[in-house]
This record gives structure tokens, C-alpha cells and sequence, in this order.
């Protein structure tokens, strides 16, 4: 692909330096394949371009010097310094070069300015042959008319800004709008079919724009707007600070599109950053935490204890629910309204049901002697709901007791100054359990001590291990804001980067709605400019464009074209002044006999003498006569004789048929 494309650029650039003008399609194809057949070489083209008609008639009656100048302009859009002339005249005068060769010398030693303009003008030269995407607009890029439009196009670029001016879409639509008109023949027939084609190209847009993929729907291009304006509110909301209406929203709001399009790009890049310095912290944080042993596998085994404890309550509501629901549908059932037992300890004995269910020697749910599903319909399925919440229940609390087991060790090994201090004073509590000089005691020392002072004060009632006791819940209790510090600078660094992530994707998402909505704004525009275009050749020639869309229309004093629609109108002044015609486009066929005469098989314009006036019926659909209720629009011309009603080419008129 990529040789390809320079292959065009190189076909571009001898037009532009040649005949300062795009390339045709067909032109650019054939000449492309030539270069590439020459491995990329443009000298055979370049020397078949000076032989060519199109460069004599140019370039006819100029002397060396004149040609040289003309090449200067064409390449940079400047008179060539009297040096340069002089030199490269010279040599063509002496017969030392062809022209050829002098072009492609002046072209290699462009510099700054120069080069810049060059570029810039082949730029504009293939964006504008990709530009002609239909038959109808690379037919019409032809003769001098059409050369001189696209010629006036290449020199107005220069510049980055020429350029970028000249290649936005609705620029460049109306650009080559121009230049096919100028090289199309002008008739009513081709003008209105493409008039009808541009129309079509914008309704079809408006139909697919919408994103519904329904045919039946369309959007509007207010609609189009507002979506570009709802967008861009949403992307000016994300930049700066998380705060609404800070000062880089106010700037954005009122900014122009090139101070949007930097502000953009400051987010970006802050937001990557913030990315990065949180990933950094993460690091930081992780590291810190390996250097103390068993601390991150701790915290790991705390997160799948908490992981495993939100599971286990999640499961608990679900089972609620479900035991409400069967004990409300066993009620309904039996006429009954009976209620659930609920142990205070959330064990054994959970969810009985006085004289229904109850408990066997194990302590589990059983329906009671002489209960069965016959006896009390839907009891089966309580019973079942019962013990589901029961073992609901007990998960909870194994799930619970594991995360204050797993916490507990995070809080032993994570610990802040105070908190070793408080270890220290537990050591000194410390009698039958020693702990080494100098070290601090371990939880199997703590869990051992505490269980050697649990079985004494039994005996002796002490209360020595209530103290040890209240010491060590002291330790792990602590509800302060400096608790685990390693794990907690994790969790923040790790909250850290899900925000910056969260804050890439969601400002990524917004810019895609808004440069999706601002395309489709564009295309519509382009679109706009086409349809502009085309409308041009006719009022241009005093032909006045009439889209009937109204229940009455009036004819001006120009020539009318009216365009017929979905709507059924009256026409008045028709052909009273200029040669007004009505179109309804190239499928139609003329039928003079009524509705009932229709051919299903064609599409059909019905016309009848209504009084003084000629009543014209379109069929909708090639079925539309012969409907139940005829699908027509209706288009009244007031004072015309149907006698002298004609069809040609898709354009009624009243007496001699149209050109």
C-alpha cells in the first residue's frame, strides 16, 4: 500500500507541476500503473506530460523563460527569482535539457517555503481526485471549463492553513461540485438527475445517520447538532479537575478549535500521567510490603477472605428472599399464616416452624412426625428454603470469622509505631510463654499464652486472662486512620489506578461520541454543499428550484423547476412566465386513462382534465393504483390543459417537451 500511494503522490505531483491541477481519475489510474511498471521511476510520464496536447495548449506562445516561470507558479505559487529563470531558459534555449528534466530539477531542490507550497498543493491534488467517488463526478472533471475550476483550486494553496482550508470536507464538496458542473453539459434532464442523485445522497444520509438501521426513521440536522453540542459538553465536563466549572472548562466552552484541540491533548496526556505515577505507587507500595516477611500473602489471604465473606452475604439475601417467597406461597396454598422460628445464634434450629419443621438429634431441619407434602402442600419446598438460608446463614459467619482471622495477621505484621508499642507492653504481660530479647512476641506466642492464662484463670478466677484478653482485642481492634499503613499506601495506589484508567476510558469514550458526531455533522454539511452545487447550475442559467412540500405552490417569474415530493399540492402561475417544468423523476411512465388503467408492472403518472385544471396522481409504488385506497401524491396544475401535458425524461412539462 504504502508504494502505491507514493506512486500517486508522484503522478500528482507532475500534474500539479505540469498543468497546475488535480489528476482525473482515469488519468491518475493509468499513469500510476505506468510508474509502477517503471519501479517507481516518473521520468517516461513526465516526458510523455511535455508532449502532451494539454501542455502545448498551455504552454503555447510562451518563450523558455515564460515556461520556466509558469512552473515556478505552478509548483509554488511564486514568479521564479530572474536568476533561476535566466539559468534554466538558458539551457532549454541552447537545447542542453527538455523541459522534463527541468521540471523535475526545479521540483528536487525545493527548500522551506517552497517545499512546503509543493507539498501542500499535491496534497490538496489527491484529496481531490479521491474526492470524485461517483461516475457522474469523474465523467464531469473534463474540458477546459472543469480544468479551469480545479486549476483555481491548486493555487489557492499554499500554506498548512490554504490547505487545511481548502481539504475540509465541505470546501472540498463544494469544490469539485463546481468543477463537475463547469464540465458537464448542461441539459435539464442531467442537471435535475443529479440534482435528484445529491438530494437522495443527503435523505439517505439522514436515514442511516440516525444509527438505528432503520429505513422507515431519519434523523434531522438539528438533531446532528444537538448531538455535537451534547458531546462536547460531555468532554468539556472531563477536563481539569474532577470540579464542575473549573477554569479550564470555561476556557474550552468559549475556546476556538484549535484552543479545544489543545486543551484536549493537555488531558490526554495528563491523564496518562496520572496513570503512570499511580502504577509507580503501586510498585513503591508492593515493595515495601515484600520486605516485611509473610505480610503480602497476608493481605492476600485478607482480600479473598473479604472476596469470599461479600459472597457469602450475597448468597444469604438470595436465600431470605427465596425463604420468604415459599413460606408466603405455602401460606396462600393452605390458608394459613404461619411464621418462621429464628434461632438467636443464627446456628442449629434456624428457620423451624412450629409443629411443621423442626429439628432431628443433629440439629437439622426435618419436617415434624406426620407432615408431608400431601398433608400441607408446598411444605416440601419451605423445608428445602429453610435449610438453604440456615447453611446461608452459617457461611456467613465461618466467612466472617475468617476475615477477622486474616485481618488479624495483617494487623500484626502491618503496624504503625503505636501499635509496636502496644506489642511491647503485651510482652511484659507475658509469664509462662518467653520471647526473645529484643523481639517482639508472635501471634502463636500471643494464641499461646493467652490459651495457658484462659485454662489457669478457670481454676485460680484471677481475671488474668480477662486483662490479657482486653490487651490483645486492644492491639487488634484499633480503628485508626493509621492502621496498616503498607497495606492501606497499596490499596490507595491501587485505587489510584483504577481512577486513572476509569478517567482514560471514560475521556477516550467522550471524544469518540463527540468526533463521531462532528463527522456525521460534516458529512451532512458536505453533503449540503452538493446539492448547493448542483442547485447552482440553475439558477446560474435563471431557472428557479421549487420543491413542492406544500399543499400550494406559485410559479415566479424565472423558469420553475418543481420537485415533486410526498406531499399533494396545487400548483399556480404554472408556465404563466418562463418554461416552468415539474419533475418527477426518470422511472415514471405516462398513463392518460384513469387510475383503474394502470400497468403493476411500471411505475405510473396519471394524468386527467379536472375542470379547467390537470390533475397528475404518482403512484407511490408500481402496486399504487390498484390499492385498496390508491397510494398517489397528487399535484394539481391549475389552469392547464392535459392535452398538452408531456413527460420526458422524468420532466412534465406543458406543451413542447423539455430538453
Amino acid at each position: 500500500m504504502a508504494i502505491v500511494t507514493a506512486h500517486i503522490a508522484a503522478v500528482q505531483q507532475l500534474y500539479v507541476a505540469y498543468f497546475n491541477r488535480p489528476a482525473d481519475y482515469a488519468g491518475l489510474e493509468y499513469w500510476t500503473n505506468v510508474v509502477a511498471n517503471q519501479k517507481g521511476s516518473t521520468a517516461l510520464v513526465s516526458a510523455a506530460f511535455a508532449a502532451e496536447a494539454e501542455y502545448k495548449t498551455e504552454y503555447a506562445g510562451m518563450s523558455n523563460a515564460d515556461v520556466v516561470n509558469k512552473i515556478y507558479l505552478n509548483l509554488f505559487g511564486r514568479a521564479a527569482e530572474a536568476e533561476g529563470k535566466a539559468y534554466w531558459a538558458d539551457l532549454l534555449d541552447k537545447k542542453l535539457t527538455t523541459i522534463d528534466k527541468v521540471v523535475a530539477e526545479i521540483a528536487k531542490g525545493a527548500q522551506t517555503t517552497d517545499a512546503e507550497a509543493y507539498e501542500n498543493k499535491v496534497s490538496a491534488a489527491t484529496a481531490f481526485t479521491a474526492a470524485l467517488d461517483t461516475a457522474a463526478e469523474q465523467k464531469g472533471y473534463s474540458g477546459a471549463a472543469a480544468n479551469a475550476q480545479a486549476k483555481a483550486f491548486i493555487t489557492s494553496v499554499t500554506t498548512d492553513a490554504s490547505l487545511e482550508a481548502a481539504v475540509a470536507p465541505v470546501a472540498l464538496a463544494t469544490t469539485v461540485g463546481k468543477v463537475v458542473a463547469a464540465g458537464t453539459p448542461f441539459t435539464v434532464a442531467g442537471a435535475l438527475a443529479n440534482l435528484a442523485a445529491a438530494n437522495k445522497a443527503k435523505a439517505d444520509f439522514l436515514v442511516t445517520a440516525d444509527g438505528d438501521g432503520k429505513a422507515n426513521t431519519n434523523t434531522t440536522d438539528a438533531k446532528l447538532a444537538e448531538a455535537v453540542t451534547t458531546a462536547s459538553t460531555k468532554v468539556q465536563t472531563l477536563l481539569g479537575t474532577p470540579a464542575a466549572g473549573d477554569a479550564v472548562e470555561a476556557i474550552y466552552a468559549s475556546g476556538s478549535a484549535s484552543v479545544k484541540a489543545a486543551l484536549i491533548s493537555d488531558q490526554q496526556a495528563a491523564n496518562a500521567e496520572a496513570l503512570v505515577e499511580a502504577q509507580a505507587a503501586v510498585v513503591t507500595a508492593t515493595g515495601k510490603i515484600a520486605q516485611v516477611a509473610g505480610l503480602q500473602s497476608a493481605i492476600a489471604n485478607a482480600t479473598a477472605a473479604k472476596t469470599a465473606e461479600t459472597a457469602a452475604l450475597a448468597t444469604q439475601k438470595t436465600a431470605a428472599v427465596d425463604l420468604a417467597s415459599k413460606l408466603a406461597a405455602y401460606n396462600a396454598t393452605n390458608g394459613t399464616s404461619v411464621t418462621m422460628n429464628v434461632a438467636a445464634d443464627g446456628g442449629d434450629g434456624n428457620g423451624t416452624v412450629t409443629g411443621l419443621i423442626t429439628t432431628n438429634t443433629s440439629g437439622q431441619l426435618v419436617l415434624a412426625t406426620g407432615v408431608t407434602e400431601t398433608t400441607n402442600p408446598g411444605i416440601t419446598a419451605l423445608l428445602n428454603a429453610s435449610i438453604a438460608k440456615e447453611a446461608a446463614d452459617l457461611n456467613v459467619t465461618k466467612a466472617s470469622n475468617l476475615v477477622t482471622v486474616t485481618q488479624n495477621t495483617v494487623d500484626y505484621l502491618d503496624t504503625t509505631a503505636a501499635e509496636v508499642a502496644e506489642l511491647g507492653a503485651l510482652k511484659a504481660m507475658f509469664v509462662e510463654v518467653e520471647v526473645a530479647d529484643g523481639a517482639l512476641p508472635t501471634e502463636a506466642q500471643i494464641a499461646e499464652q493467652l490459651a495457658i492464662f484462659k485454662a489457669k484463670d478457670a481454676t485460680a478466677n484471677n481475671n488474668v486472662y480477662e486483662d490479657f484478653l482486653a490487651a490483645v482485642n486492644a492491639f487488634y481492634d484499633q480503628p485508626t486512620a493509621g492502621e496498616n499503613p503498607l497495606a492501606a499506601a497499596l490499596a490507595d495506589a491501587n485505587k489510584a489506578v483504577t481512577t486513572a484508567n476509569e478517567n482514560i476510558k471514560n475521556f477516550n469514550e467522550a471524544l469518540a461520541k463527540l468526533k463521531s458526531a462532528e463527522a456525521l455533522v460534516t458529512q451532512g454539511a458536505a453533503l449540503d454543499a452538493t446539492v448547493a452545487a448542483a442547485t447552482e447550475v440553475f439558477t446560474s442559467r435563471n431557472y428557479t428550484i421549487q420543491n413542492v412540500d406544500a399543499v400550494s405552490e406559485i410559479g415566479s417569474s424565472n423558469s420553475d423547476i418543481f420537485m415533486a415530493g410526498k406531499v399533494d399540492s396545487t400548483i399556480s402561475l404554472f408556465g404563466l412566465q418562463g418554461n416552468d417544468s415539474l419533475f418527477i423523476g426518470s422511472d415514471y411512465t405516462l398513463n392518460r386513462g384513469a387510475l383503474t388503467t394502470g400497468n403493476n408492472a411500471v411505475l405510473e403518472a396519471f394524468v386527467s382534465q379536472v375542470g379547467t385544471d390537470t390533475v397528475i396522481k404518482l403512484e407511490k409504488s408500481v402496486f399504487g393504483s390498484s390499492a385498496a385506497t390508491p397510494e398517489v401524491v397528487t399535484i394539481t396544475l391549475v389552469g392547464i390543459d392535459a392535452t398538452t401535458i408531456q413527460l420526458n425524461n422524468g420532466i412534465i412539462t406543458s406543451g413542447a417537451p423539455a430538453a
